[in-house]
């Protein structure tokens, strides 16, 4: 999947990382959104889409451990469906390592309360142990009956050699 927005192209060869190397390890996560803002980005025009920018803290489990805090950028159509792009620093282990590293991600939703896409680690963001990560992942989020936020993902990883 290619994303392009105003000028900006992300997609699996953005990093030159259309396949990742044999060494690379693949895991599943989970994700809950511990809290969002909404910050609308000028007037919003009746009949047209609403733009805005939602700060999130997330948690989360499994193959990628720890807290993630995030701003996202919006554009939701009057019939629910949107696309989103963002950036995200998460700190804690992936596959037992500590450290940090910051990711971008793109994404859709053709109805209100569900979006999927996919992310990519931004080369030479890792910290402490993630130093060198390197990777991507594909991600849905659902909007959960009791009014909750929650993903899930996968995410192949490696390392700089």
């Amino acid at each position: 999947m290619t994303f392009a927005w105003g000028g900006l192209t992300e997609g699996p060869t953005t990093y030159e990382e259309e396949h990742p190397p044999a060494h690379a390890v693949t895991h599943a996560s989970s994700v809950q959104v511990l809290s969002m803002d909404k910050l609308d980005i000028g007037p919003q025009v009746e009949g047209g889409p609403a733009v805005f920018a939602t700060l999130m803290t997330e948690q989360f489990s499994g193959g990628i451990v720890g807290v993630g805090h995030a701003d996202h950028v919006r554009v939701v159509q009057p019939d629910g469906s949107q696309i989103v792009t963002g950036v995200e620093r998460i700190v804690g282990s992936v596959d037992g390592r500590s450290g940090s590293f910051v990711l971008t991600c793109y994404g859709f939703g053709e109805r209100p309360g569900s979006a999927q896409g996919c992310w990519t680690v931004v080369p030479g963001s890792g910290t402490g142990e993630l130093a060198g990560l390197r990777g991507r992942g594909a991600f849905t989020v659902r909007l959960e009956p009791d009014g909750t936020w929650r993903a899930e993902d996968t995410f192949t990883h490696w390392f700089d050699q």
